[in-house]
């Protein structure tokens, strides 16, 4: 059944609605919802609507007749008052401006994290320019780099990997080693590794495509497929990047082993050796994982790109024999099944692209939500911990939405994560507020 529009006085319970008001003017938490208690009826008649429009679709009942409807249900007025003052709706707005409050705080620990993020990138700049001169100094700086991730990764911290702002440019290589360290060492903390370990995996990872410095760009940017030559010239990448980290005799012997291996495949079909599963080492396989989820994500030409849902479907469904099959599961798992980046649809209706996932709890992620009533700054963000009723249907391409929609949810052309408090540790510095 289509939508239509309908009586205020004809509404019950298990009807789902959407109202005609914007966000600020009304108590709920948001403009389309199921009504599910009485007092949500008599909150929309202190409203002063007149109508609201009944989504059969999503309705457990259609509204009633106008022959069963009360007469006194009904309101005196049809213009809207916007004015409710009962003791329901006090404590509806008083949910909502609690939640505004808590938006605040988040929006200024995501500002700190995008600073950290960026400062982040400046450092791995400068560290990849100067360690392949043989920079001790470079490979010191990027020793503490990786320290730092792993010290806001540790348990205690709740932390969780969250999506970064960043648009597609000329530092992209930048952006993908330390996309593919974070989440490398994400992974390696879900393996159960100690921070000794995630460290040196760290490396590794930063590292893993030093080598590719060596390699012609036309030949790391070629639109058509590789020659045979170019093909092998690519191939060497890996023993380049240990040439380089050679000089440094303070890289430990499984960072480099890790840099060497981090194209060998668990069919045997990797380069540059073909190795079979059991001579690949476990730091190897991780960054495997990760290196190929990042590129699926960050083509070299954002149309090509897939989404994060995409590329782990892609991943699992039709590249699952390079992998080691139990590290490739955990990743999906810490990941969730909509990774940050994803567009997704509500059962509200509403657009959302997740954000962050604590790995804790992969199925609840944040949400930013589209809403052309609120400035983009101020966008609401939503905890699907916290929204026991809003689920997610489906994903979306990115194409598929509106031009408004799109540059509102995703100005970004790369997908880039750093590690961010998780919103279950927000959630309990909230708690502690007086």
């Amino acid at each position: 059944m289509p939508e239509y529009k309908v009586a205020i006085d004809q509404l019950r319970e298990g009807v789902f609605i959407r109202l005609d008001l914007k966000w600020f003017e009304h108590p709920f938490l948001f403009s389309s919802f199921k009504i599910t208690s009485q007092e949500q009826l008599s909150i929309l008649r202190e409203l002063g609507l007149a109508q609201a429009i009944c989504i059969p679709e999503k309705s457990d009942v259609l509204p009633l007749s106008h022959q069963q409807s009360s007469p006194e249900a009904r309101p005196q007025t049809t213009t809207p008052v916007h004015a409710a003052e009962s003791a329901e709706a006090r404590k509806l707005w008083e949910v909502k401006k609690e939640r505004m409050e808590r938006l605040k705080v988040r929006r200024e620990k995501d500002e700190k994290c995008e600073k950290q993020f960026r400062e982040s990138v400046a450092e791995v700049k400068n560290v990849m320019q100067n360690v392949e001169g043989g920079s001790r100094e470079a490979f010191e700086e990027s020793d503490r780099l990786m320290q730092s991730i792993v010290a806001s990764l540790m348990p205690e911290k709740e932390s969780a990997v969250q999506l970064m702002n960043t648009t597609f440019g000329k530092e992209n290589v930048f952006f993908h080693s330390l996309n593919v360290a974070v989440l490398s060492m994400m992974l390696a903390r879900e393996y159960g590794l100690d921070s000794e370990m995630m460290r040196i995996l760290g490396l590794g990872a930063l590292f893993h495509d030093l080598g590719k410095s060596r390699v012609p760009k036309n030949i790391l940017h070629k639109a058509v497929p590789l020659t045979r030559a170019e093909r092998n010239f690519y191939q060497l990448h890996p023993r380049y990047g240990i040439d380089i980290l050679s000089r440094l005799d303070m890289v430990p012997s499984e960072t480099m082993r890790a840099v060497y291996q981090h194209h060998e495949r668990n069919d045997g079909r990797g380069f540059p050796e073909g190795l079979p599963a059991g001579k690949i080492s476990l730091f190897a396989k991780i960054i495997s994982i990760v290196n190929v989820y990042d590129n699926h994500c960050n083509r070299y030409n954002p149309q090509d790109s897939l989404t994060p849902h995409e590329a782990l479907a892609y991943m699992f469904g039709m590249q699952k024999a390079q992998f080691d099959s139990d590290l490739l599961a955990l990743f999906i798992q810490c990941l969730g099944v909509y990774p940050p980046g994803t567009i997704v649809k509500l059962s509200n209706g509403f657009i959302g692209m997740v954000i962050s996932v604590n790995p804790r709890n992969p199925l609840y992620p944040s949400l930013m939500i589209y809403n052309p009533e609120i400035p983009r700054k101020e966008a609401l963000i939503y905890d699907l911990m916290e929204e026991p009723d809003l689920k997610i249907e489906h994903s979306i391409k990115p194409s598929q939405l509106d031009q408004e929609a799109h540059d509102y949810l995703s100005p970004r052309t790369r997908v880039t994560y750093y590690v961010a408090e998780s919103e279950a540790a927000q959630g309990e510095s909230h708690r502690r507020l007086p």
